[in-house]
């Protein structure tokens, strides 16, 4: 909702240290420019399993309760179904709208964690994690094959390493404790660093939620995911063959009438229709004043 982008603006851009006004001018200019709308019909909001969306009675165990909040969200992904959303609502998984195990989509789902920014504090923090335990492990491996190649001079290094250590003090409880304890305090920014990045990853593969479609698809709904995937202007010809090869059988006519019928789809020269419009007709509406 672009009414929600204007509203959450602000905190999104203070929690990345970055002024709004920078922000705003990088979201509208360059973002929104490149982001479909799809505008939806009242049928769409009203079909038997988006409604169920609607029930908040209190009456009803919190598990059949819906959200107003998200039936716009579920409304389009019901139409485009299969479509991957991020959202930290269980309401989607209690009614049934996605499974939580959607190990098929992930890589999708992963792609678009990427561009949000969610993988690189994690990448960075795991590296360094990576580094210090291949250090630690060559190290160790070296030694202990130098061990086991000459055993006997091994022993008389070892000997010789505790008696010095002995002497100068290495062997000293509170002097290891003391080492320990800056130990600690020096990795405690990478060890933050990838706690940190760990949550949030955890949190944001959490939030990958998958609508499937259910039942036989209406018109409108067989048209739009073709062509949401298809990324082209198709006649509604071209679009009937396409479909029947799939395996979705409906006369052009059929289609036209369905596409012309319904607002998400665009009718461009030489009947030619496409789903979606470019969200550079919103901006002006929803865009602070510069």
């Amino acid at each position: 909702m672009p009414e929600e982008l204007v509203e959450h603006l602000p905190a999104i851009a203070a929690s990345s240290n970055v002024p709004v006004s920078e922000a705003a001018e990088v979201l509208w200019n360059n973002i929104m420019p490149a982001v479909p709308v799809v505008d939806l019909a009242i049928r769409d909001y009203l079909s038997p399993r988006v409604r169920t969306m609607l029930c908040i009675d209190r009456e009803l165990p919190r598990r059949l309760r819906g959200d107003p909040d998200d039936v716009g969200t579920t409304a389009l992904a019901e139409l485009l179904a299969p479509a991957v959303i991020l959202s930290t609502d269980s309401v989607f998984t209690r009614l049934g709208f996605a499974n939580t195990d959607a190990a098929t989509w992930v890589g999708m789902a992963y792609g678009l964690l990427r561009m949000a920014g969610f993988e690189a504090r994690l990448t960075d923090a795991a590296f360094l994690a990576e580094l210090a335990a291949r250090a630690i492990a060559v190290t160790g491996g070296a030694a202990v094959r130098a061990i086991r190649s000459h055993p006997v001079p091994a022993v008389g290094l070892l000997a010789g390493a505790a008696v010095l250590a002995a002497r100068f003090g290495y062997l000293d409880l509170a002097r290891w404790r003391e080492g320990w304890h800056r130990f600690r305090e020096a990795i405690g920014p990478w060890r933050d660093g990838l706690t940190v990045a760990l949550e949030e990853h955890q949190a944001a593969r959490g939030a990958v939620r998958v609508i499937e479609p259910a039942g036989k698809p209406t018109v409108e709904q067989a048209t739009a995911r073709h062509l949401a995937r298809r990324g082209a202007a198709l006649t509604p010809r071209e679009l009937r063959d396409e479909l029947s090869s799939s395996g979705y059988k409906s006369s052009a006519a059929e289609l036209k009438r369905g596409m012309l019928s319904h607002p998400g789809f665009i009718r461009r020269p030489g009947d030619r229709f496409e789903l979606g419009r470019c969200s550079t007709l919103m901006v002006d509406s929803v865009a602070p004043p510069k």
